[in-house]
């Protein structure tokens, strides 16, 4: 887990261009030639859709599985580091990453069960969020 100040640690990126937070939403720096420039993330590069909270054991849980990852090279033992901005969860696929893409090929699961998920997102079991996935990230808000 990557807490607020913590995330220089590493370049959020999606396809080689970084990923700045912008007031509530996430954007991608473009060098324009002439200064810097931010762009919506594109279209073609990521899935939207939401997902309804859970809980597990008394914790909040967030349940990702099958084609919404693997649409995006998401795969059964991709590693990835879990960073947590204020209004904003985001898992950053990291080779050195503290956890795995769970589940069998074909079908990659991503589960993450804390209550830290309620804290960062300000959400409670039984709220809808919304889930953007990329090749590089899965961004999940409010």
């Amino acid at each position: 887990m990557v807490k607020d100040g913590a995330m220089n640690k590493k370049a959020l990126t999606i396809n080689g261009r970084k990923v700045i937070k912008q007031g509530t939403r996430l954007v991608v720096e473009v060098n324009t030639g002439r200064g810097r420039a931010f762009a919506n993330i594109a279209k073609e590069d990521a899935t939207r859709a939401t997902r309804k909270l859970g809980s597990n054991r008394g914790k909040t849980r967030l349940w990702l599985e099958g084609n919404i990852l693997q649409r995006h090279g998401w795969q059964p033992g991709d590693r990835f580091d879990v960073i947590w901005i204020d209004g904003v969860m985001r898992y950053a696929k990291y080779a050195e990453g503290q956890r795995k893409v769970a589940g069998k090929p074909g079908r990659p699961i991503i589960d993450t069960n804390t209550d830290g998920i309620s804290e960062t997102l300000h959400a409670k079991p039984g709220d809808v969020v919304n889930v953007l996935v990329t090749r590089e990230a899965i961004t999940i808000q409010k």
